[in-house]
C-alpha cells in the first residue's frame, strides 16, 4: 500500500469566480474571510496571550450570536517565522457573502459580552502594538468534506488556474478528489476544502485558487492518506495518473503552506 500527500488538487480563481458561479444563489454558497497577519517582532508571546484573552472570546460571543458560523485561528508551521507571510490566519466563516465589518457600537456591545474589561479603543490600540494585517483574502467554498478539529493542522495548497480553465478545473475537484476526500474522512478523520478567491482579484495574484488537506494530528499529517488505493476503491474505472495530470497542465502551484489549527469555534 503506497502513502501519498497530495500536492494536485486545485480550487478555484478569482478570475473565473463570476462565471463559474452565475448558475449559483449567494445563499447557495458558504464564504470565508482570512486575516494574514504578522506577528511583530518579539512580541510572539504576548500576541498569543491577546488571542485567547480577547480575539477568542470575541469570537465565540460572535458565533453564539450567528453573526459568523464559525471562527478558526490557524498558526504557520511551515514556513514560520520571518519566511512566513502569515505568523496567523484568522479566518471567519459565513453563510452566503460575508457582511460588513461590524461597526465600533456593534463590537463595544460584543466585547461587553466577551467579558471584556479593556474598551475598543484600548482593543485596538493592543492589536497594533503587537501585530499588523497582511492583507485578506474573501474565499467562496466550492466543496467541503469533513469537519476540522482544534489541535488539528492544515496543508494549504495554493493555486494559479490557467485563463480559461475554470469550468474544466471544477469538473475535475467535484468529480475525482472529492470522493477520494470522502472517503478518507470516514477512514482516517482528515477533512478537505475547496475555494476560488472572490477578492481581491487581478490576472498579476500569485494565486486565485486553494485546496486544503487537513488531518487530526502531526502525526496523521507525516503519515498522509493513501492516495491510490483509496482512487481505486472510489474510481475504479478511472486512471488517477492521468486525472493529476491534467491538473497540472491547468495549473501552477506557488506555495504551500502548513499550520497548526489553535482554535475551532463553531456554535
Amino acid at each position: 500500500m503506497t502513502t501519498t500527500f497530495r500536492f494536485c488538487g486545485v480550487l478555484t480563481l478569482g478570475i473565473f469566480c463570476c462565471s463559474m458561479a452565475s448558475s449559483q444563489t449567494q445563499d447557495q454558497q458558504s464564504y470565508g474571510r482570512d486575516n494574514c497577519v504578522k506577528v511583530k517582532e518579539g512580541k510572539a508571546q504576548e500576541y498569543a496571550a491577546y488571542l485567547r484573552d480577547v480575539v477568542v472570546k470575541l469570537a465565540k460571543v460572535r458565533v453564539d450570536a450567528g453573526a459568523v458560523v464559525s471562527y478558526t485561528i490557524a498558526q504557520a508551521v511551515a514556513p514560520a517565522g520571518r519566511a512566513a507571510r502569515c505568523d496567523y490566519h484568522i479566518l471567519a466563516g459565513y453563510n452566503g457573502f460575508p457582511p460588513e465589518a461590524p461597526s465600533a457600537e456593534q463590537t463595544a456591545a460584543d466585547m461587553k459580552k466577551a467579558g471584556l474589561s479593556m474598551n475598543l479603543e484600548a482593543m485596538i490600540a493592543k492589536r497594533e502594538e503587537l501585530s499588523y494585517l497582511v492583507g485578506v483574502d474573501i474565499w467562496m467554498y466550492r466543496e467541503r468534506v469533513g469537519t476540522p478539529k482544534k489541535g488539528g493542522y492544515a496543508r494549504i495548497n495554493y493555486d494559479k488556474v490557467h485563463p480559461g480553465m475554470g469550468a474544466e478545473w471544477a469538473t475535475l475537484e467535484s468529480n475525482g478528489w472529492k470522493q477520494l476526500a470522502e472517503a478518507a474522512s470516514k477512514e482516517y478523520g482528515t477533512a478537505w476544502r475547496a475555494a476560488s478567491l472572490a477578492m481581491p482579484g487581478g490576472a498579476n495574484l500569485p494565486y486565485n485558487a486553494m485546496t486544503v488537506d487537513i488531518f487530526p494530528s502531526w502525526a496523521a499529517l507525516g503519515k498522509g492518506i493513501p492516495a491510490r488505493d483509496l482512487w481505486n476503491k472510489v474510481h475504479p474505472s478511472r486512471d488517477m495518473t492521468a486525472h493529476l495530470n491534467r491538473l497540472s497542465t491547468i495549473r501552477d502551484r506557488p506555495r504551500v503552506d502548513t499550520v497548526r489549527l489553535i482554535e475551532v469555534i463553531t456554535k
